[in-house]
């Protein structure tokens, strides 16, 4: 009776200890507990007025919110998926694109948050990864606020040339 009471304890700790260590599947687990969330705006206030700041001074535009830049970039092949998760949880405040949905520019919003050095780190990754694939990024900073006329300028210098809209004087 001893040996088997040790045979089933040793074999209750191993299925436990299988159990922790065994990878589970994707989207396998506990369920969803509805009261640990609740929903929210997806643009700040600072950005919702931004949003409509670019929409108006960008007509015929489409202006997206909110963008991983993993809608925007792929990895070409042959590169290690390295290349790619070291971009995949970057993201871009607004995406203008034309009515196609080739993209314009990407614009950021930096606010003093951005002066410290992990931001500072992020940005310039952003920036880099950006230049990589031709995307030109206009940064503004929200306290103070540009002219509708200096974003046209500013997403013009961007798409002069490329075949892209251009706005009327």
């Amino acid at each position: 009776m001893g040996v088997a009471l040790l045979s089933l304890t040793v074999l209750v700790v191993m299925v436990l200890i299988l159990e922790k260590v065994r990878p589970r599947k994707r989207g396998s687990g506990i369920a969803i507990d509805s009261t640990a969330y609740y929903a929210v705006k997806p643009l700040t206030k600072t950005e919702q007025a931004f949003y409509r700041l670019l929409v108006s001074s960008l007509p015929g535009y489409i202006v997206l919110a909110q963008v991983d830049i993993k809608r925007i970039v792929r990895t070409k092949r042959g590169k290690n998926h390295l290349h790619f998760n070291r971009i995949a949880q970057l993201s871009v405040d607004f995406l203008i694109c034309t009515p196609d949905f080739s993209v314009a520019a990407a614009v950021e919003l930096d606010d003093p948050s951005h002066e410290g050095k992990q931001q500072r780190a992020r940005d310039a990754k952003k920036d880099d990864v950006l230049k990589a694939v031709n995307v030109r990024l206009v940064r503004f900073d929200v306290r103070h606020y540009p002219s509708e006329s200096a974003i046209r300028q500013s997403i013009l210098e961007s798409t002069n040339g490329a075949g892209d809209l251009k706005f009327a004087a």
